[in-house]
């Protein structure tokens, strides 16, 4: 196990603790809800869903959190601005932990920072992402926000080195003036910036990005994290692994893959997301929030393993709640 020469940054959101040192402070796992194609999502633009299912999803994530110790988020990902604030209300009335607003649609996050300054929940509140694509528009929009959290996403598209992520956070990397970890900073009022490596495919930058997250540590002592569950989804060879070795059923109306090659691209996909801890990163946004009652057990084993290892060997005191002090029974 190892520990960082750097001071390792520690923030709080709306309760919620994220960062320090390796074994420090527990990882924290995002679920995604409202996702792409999600079976609970009737009408994505509008924000129409099953409450039910969507209700029993999060006091799921909940309970999850509470049984390993390790701190929630909600990632939830909307489609339009109509959707995210109907979506940012129901999550936040059925669930106490902190959350993600996620789009791909610049104005549905836009719409929902401006709904959560209405309402009072800015600080529960963490903006995914800052990044290149953003435009004008949407940084002025961050700056008027009452946001004080966001995620920086460092993906570089002329260089995906972890040369290349550097070169986005210190000098903007011929995107923005500035570096955007001085951007967040200094321009934005981002207090509390995450660093998100970007997760490319395996082949394609993978090993980068996961290797980025130590030296973003090193360097500047933010929290860090990544959605590496991308890296396997996105893996040619086991999504035809999986073609050649399943079948596609239909049950209970609801499409999925049966069979040794679905096992397989379904342990590739929740096992990914043991990597980050091992790293020393901070936080994991772990896919579908219906994994929550595998991944929690499953990241809670590593956390133990890397407090374990820093309690003996670097005098790391775990902080409560952590897996080392909830799971060790």
């Amino acid at each position: 196990m190892f520990v960082f020469d750097r001071k390792q940054d520690i923030y709080e959101i709306a309760g919620m603790k994220i960062g320090g040192q390796p074994g420090e402070i527990a990882t924290v796992l995002a679920g995604t809800i409202f996702y792409a194609k999600h079976d609970i999502v009737e009408d994505a633009e509008k924000g129409i869903f099953d409450e039910k299912r969507a209700e029993e999803l999060l006091k799921k994530q909940e309970e999850m959190q509470d049984t390993t110790g390790n701190p929630a988020l909600m990632q939830i990902f909307s489609e339009s601005s109509e959707a995210m604030e109907k979506e940012i209300e129901f999550c936040t009335k059925v669930s106490d932990v902190p959350f993600l607003i996620d789009s791909t649609v610049a104005e549905a996050k836009i719409g929902g920072m401006k709904y959560c300054d209405e309402v009072g929940l800015s600080d529960k509140a963490i903006y995914n992402s800052i990044n290149v694509s953003c435009a004008k528009e949407e940084l002025e929009a961050i700056k008027n926000s009452k946001l004080t959290a966001a995620i920086l996403l460092g993906f570089n598209p002329k260089d995906t080195t972890v040369a290349g992520k550097i070169d986005l956070l210190e000098t903007g990397a011929g995107t923005f003036e500035k570096g955007m970890l001085f951007l967040a900073r200094e321009d934005l009022g981002i207090t509390k910036p995450l660093f998100d490596p970007a997760t490319l495919p395996i082949g394609a930058g993978c090993g980068s990005s996961c290797a980025s997250g130590m030296v973003v540590k090193s360097r500047y002592g933010i929290p860090v994290g990544m959605g590496i569950h991308n890296a396997p989804s996105a893996w040619t060879w086991i999504k035809t692994y999986r073609k050649e070795h399943a079948q596609r059923i239909e049950e209970a109306g609801v499409k999925k893959w049966v069979g040794p090659g679905a096992e397989a691209f379904h342990i590739c996909d929740l096992g990914s997301n043991v990597i980050p801890p091992l790293l020393g990163q901070n936080f994991v946004m772990y896919g579908p929030i219906e994994n929550a009652p595998v991944v929690f057990p499953l990241i809670g084993m590593m956390d133990m393993i890397v407090a374990e290892g820093n309690a003996a060997e670097h005098a790391i005191e775990a902080k409560e709640p952590h897996p080392y002090l909830v799971m060790s029974a």
